[in-house]
């Protein structure tokens, strides 16, 4: 009774930008700018590639130089539904310092304002931590978290730091989240691993997102 709204498994040597945005705000370090270049498609994997490399934000020569390139994607502006499940197969770097992550924030849509409005967290809107790593913990733990009511002093949240899974024989985690009226599961390898039910379970439109910053709040 599934019904497939959105894949992508990365076939042929290029991203799909009918599909994915490569360029972004980078809201979360200091030290890496996003670049074409280092949104690698090859044998059916998308590749965020971080490389010690100056260069401006977004390839742009309007934007922030910083040392180190990186990739990104997101499906903001292209792609975006309530409710389903949503699901990656990732494979997790070993350098340390790294800050990568799967996960879904709100998009209203167009006509809703700009993008701080479109995405806000309030209103009804919810981050989804889906997986999100810092390779200083190590190979095996990640966090999974809620984030709701904006990102000021109302900020809420719920989740856990310690998530351990084993990945498979190729070294990739498969990792999603069911998504229905007031209730959120998250799932790795098959396994439930997180459950929230709650009426405050995000009923705003999410789009994916993927990224691969450095840093991290304790990283």
């Amino acid at each position: 009774e599934w019904t497939r709204t959105f894949e992508d498994n990365f076939e042929g040597n290029t991203v799909d930008l009918n599909k994915w945005r490569i360029y972004a705000p980078n809201y979360w370090d200091k030290r890496t700018h996003f670049s074409k270049d280092n949104v690698i498609v090859k044998d059916g994997t998308l590749t965020l590639r971080v490389e010690h490399k100056t260069g401006r934000h977004n390839d742009s020569p309007d934007g922030k130089e910083t040392d180190y390139a990186t990739g990104f994607a997101d499906t903001y502006g292209k792609w975006a539904q309530r409710y389903g499940y949503f699901e990656a197969r990732l494979k997790l770097p070993t350098a340390p310092c790294l800050w990568p992550a799967f996960w879904l924030m709100p998009d209203r849509g167009p006509g809703k304002g700009d993008q701080g409005r479109r995405q806000s967290t309030k209103f009804g809107g919810m981050e989804f931590d889906i997986l999100e790593f810092l390779s200083g913990w190590g190979p095996y733990r990640y966090n999974m978290a809620f984030h709701w009511d904006g990102y000021g002093k109302e900020h809420k949240s719920g989740g856990t730091t310690c998530g351990y899974v084993l990945p498979d024989k190729d070294g990739y985690i498969t990792t999603g989240v069911y998504w229905v009226p007031g209730l959120a599961i998250y799932y790795a390898q098959v396994n439930e691993v997180l459950r929230w039910q709650s009426p405050r379970v995000c009923s705003v439109p999410a789009f994916v997102m993927f990224d691969m910053v450095s840093g991290g709040w304790e990283n």
